[in-house]
């Protein structure tokens, strides 16, 4: 929990509103961290919500969501109902040596096992519906973000202003924005980058002072970030992954630096800019979290019979 990607995150915001609408929950995890340092202190963040970690669990519940990795079985021992939650595209995307040891290992198990562990879950929980699952019981409830904290919260900067806001990694494409910033150099624009380094109280402003954010990903399994972009009424240039299109946003594609640039200069020149920003906020409001909470939770109550 303490590497605080879009999956803790997930975990976390969908606990703390189950719990505001009267159910107990418990959070269990494995102790270590898919790569860098611990980001947070799960037992802060999660405010008194149950909390632990071992390699081994035995849990009793009504319903147990388990986020789907292979031999999750070893770590998690129930008979009660059970969920699993894909939040990851490493189980269908090609092996590669820049996108880490963990990631391909689980991409090569899952070839062999995914068939029989997936049956042994009671409904399958997916966030995008453009990959294939052979289970006779299937959600597709997409990601959210809470568009009253995600909004319009600071003026547009004087300065054509692009942002960045994912890792610098291989698989978020770090190469390409540098290529871009490059290209760019001589040019009357600002470029920001937070590197994940900006506190989540700060992203709406970073993201609303902005002209555009460019997420040039090369595997992403929903696009969490292009959704807080656009309900900050700023456009997005992104890779065209089956992922992306599927979220069905008025977005920008872009598959090398240079059409990155070429996307750049036709929104600084666009004459109806302002326009198209507030329709960027208003087409990614279906992503709002009290729409997709009520979905959870009838999930939830579905696996379980009530």
């Amino acid at each position: 929990m303490a590497y605080y990607g879009g999956g803790e995150k997930w975990i976390i915001q969908i606990s703390k509103e189950i719990v505001k609408r009267g159910h107990d929950v418990e959070i269990y995890c494995l102790p270590f961290l898919l790569d860098g340092n611990p980001k947070i202190n799960p037992k802060e963040v999660l405010e008194g919500i149950p909390y632990s970690e071992h390699y081994r669990h035995k849990i009793k519940a009504d319903v147990i969501y388990i986020t789907y990795n292979p031999l999750s079985w070893l770590n998690f021992k129930t008979t009660h109902p059970r969920i699993g939650g894909m939040h990851s595209h490493a189980y269908w995307q090609k092996p590669h040596p820049k996108y880490g040891l963990l990631p391909n290992t689980a991409n090569i198990v899952n070839r062999f096992t995914s068939y029989f562990e997936l049956r042994g879950f009671d409904a399958i929980h997916i966030v995008t519906n453009v990959y294939p699952i052979n289970h006779p019981k299937v959600y597709f409830i997409p990601n959210f973000v809470d568009a009253t904290e995600y909004r319009p919260c600071a003026l547009k900067n004087d300065t054509f202003t692009i942002a960045y806001t994912g890792r610098k990694v291989w698989q978020k494409g770090w190469d390409i924005v540098q290529s871009v910033r490059k290209k760019l150099e001589h040019e009357e624009i600002v470029m920001k980058i937070s590197g994940g380094q900006i506190p989540e109280e700060e992203m709406p402003s970073f993201l609303s002072s902005s002209h555009v954010t460019i997420d040039p990903s090369r595997v992403d399994t929903f696009g969490l970030s292009i959704i807080e972009s656009m309900l900050c009424s700023t456009p997005v240039i992104t890779t065209p992954l089956l992922t992306h299109k599927a979220l069905e946003l008025p977005l920008y594609y872009a598959s090398t630096p240079s059409e990155y640039v070429d996307s750049i200069n036709q929104l600084r020149e666009m004459e109806n800019y302002k326009e198209f920003s507030i329709r960027c906020r208003v087409s990614a409001l279906k992503f709002d979290k009290q729409k997709i909470i009520d979905r959870i939770e009838g999930m939830f109550r579905g696996v379980v019979g009530e």
